[in-house]
């Protein structure tokens, strides 16, 4: 039963839109993440980096890179996922620059440049020189471009009252621009990132496994946590017991069905 529950959740849609703001944690219809594995980002998306200079995102990766979409006016996850970027960083065993870059894009056009330099600023000194701010960009962009962007990743999202309700995930991507792995949640391991960027490196697709563990998780806005989501859980591991349960009636009638029937020249005679 736990190899089939892992497969439920692994086969099941994209993982819990996280509330932002004081909006409750709650998912919302067409928030998640369609993943895109080996499909490449468009040639021609521009953005700003922190000095408002436009770049050409293909360009800019140049080695394998982590995406990180964020929005930098939320005071909950997004803030919450880049803090333990800060953390997780330098614990990664990849130089920084050679083998990988983190580049962090807002989702929200309304937000500037000025915006962008704040939070790179915030977060390259909560590093405390163990990463080079250079390697960690901060970008934004106007609608369409930022558009093309996520719906080239897959990146689902919707606005609300107080912000916005999106998936909290990472994307790795090889210099050649090929969507190389998801990482989901909030709170990704320096193990999980060295090995999305090495495989980055090899320009060879991964599996997102970690997609079942923020299955199981939903962000608490009012608590600023990760709880467990029994509910979501329990409803999977039903699902999962009345299939089992029909596919054995389902056995058992074919049995029973055999049993009762005479094989081929029963009840013939011969003078």
């Amino acid at each position: 039963m736990p190899a089939l529950l892992l497969l439920a959740l692994l086969m099941m849609g994209s993982p819990a839109a996280w509330a932002h703001e004081n909006a409750p944690a709650v998912e919302a219809p067409g928030v998640g993440v369609s993943e895109h594995l080996g499909q490449y980002l468009p040639e021609d998306i521009v953005l700003a980096d922190e000095q408002g200079r436009a770049l050409n995102l293909r360009q800019l990766i140049r080695v394998p890179t982590i995406l990180v979409p964020v929005y930098y006016s939320c005071s909950n996850a997004c803030n919450l996922l880049l803090g333990v970027l800060s953390q997780v960083l330098p614990q990664v065993g990849l130089t920084p620059g050679r083998d990988y870059q983190v580049v962090t894009f807002s989702f929200d056009p309304d937000e500037t440049p000025a915006l962008a330099r704040q939070k790179h600023h915030d977060f390259t000194t909560a590093l405390g020189g163990k990463f080079p701010p250079g390697d960690w960009h901060f970008l934004t962009g106007d609608a369409a471009n930022i558009r093309r962007l996520t719906e080239a990743i897959g990146f689902h999202y919707q606005r609300a009252s107080d912000g916005f309700q999106h998936p909290l995930v990472l994307v790795a991507v090889s210099p050649s621009g090929k969507i190389i792995r998801y990482l989901y949640g909030g709170a990704p391991l320096a193990f999980d990132i060295a090995m999305a960027a090495s495989e980055a490196a090899s320009d060879k697709p991964g599996l997102s496994v970690t997609r079942a563990l923020a299955f199981c998780y939903t962000y608490d806005a009012k608590g600023r946590r990760y709880v467990f989501n029994l509910m979501r859980v329990a409803g999977v591991g039903i699902l999962l017991a009345l299939l089992v349960f029909a596919a054995f009636l389902a056995a058992g009638a074919r049995k029973r069905r055999r049993a009762q029937t005479p094989p081929p020249g029963a009840g013939t005679g011969h003078d």
